[in-house]
């Protein structure tokens, strides 16, 4: 297996850089992913508040919480920084159904668990348990390739690793959720 050579951007070393108080390493980090965290973002609005907030409104609120804390985060496994992401994301996205709540609305627009706007809410539901029987690493893989929409390059760059071995670990964290859905 060939050794993978680490960019000298990757998120973990971007996160490592912003620690250490290089202000550029903050903006390359934002570059890097906001067109992943707005490929997630898209279409993850129910109907109810779609026209208040757009994809890019909701990806915008979520760095504003994720940039003041960036010093302070701790990932320390390559990757675990989407998941992070991914949590603020979805947890604005409560917070926005939250305080709508009050206002009146079709009790059928409101999603259990913000799944995608075309997804069934009983296949994401069965989604996301399965995810969060996963451990941390497999959970960050189908994270990474289903929900940002990363290649395998990209992925293999985050992690540090070849494309081809995150190819093999993705198919076994998807053959456990297929052994767990059983």
């Amino acid at each position: 297996m060939r050794e993978c050579e680490a960019s000298a951007n990757t998120t973990s070393i971007l996160l490592q850089q912003i620690r250490s108080g290089n202000s550029v390493a903050r903006a390359q980090l934002v570059a890097r992913l906001q067109p992943l965290l707005t490929r997630f973002a898209h279409g993850r609005l129910p109907k109810l508040l779609r026209h208040e907030q757009d994809t890019l409104d909701l990806v915008q609120s979520t760095w504003l919480k994720v940039l003041d804390k960036l010093g302070q985060i701790d990932c320390p496994e390559p990757g675990m920084f989407f998941s992070y992401l991914r949590t603020v994301l979805l947890n604005g996205l409560r917070e926005s159904l939250r305080r709508h709540a009050r206002a009146p609305f079709d009790a059928q627009e409101l999603p259990e668990n913000l799944p995608a706007a075309d997804a069934d809410p009983a296949d994401w539901l069965a989604y996301e348990q399965l995810l969060q029987q996963l451990e941390p690493p497999y959970q960050m893989l189908v994270t990474m390739r289903f929900e940002f929409g990363m290649s395998f390059v990209e992925m293999a760059d985050e992690l540090h690793e070849s494309a081809d071995g995150v190819r093999m670990k993705l198919g076994r964290a998807l053959a456990r959720m297929a052994a767990q859905s059983v």
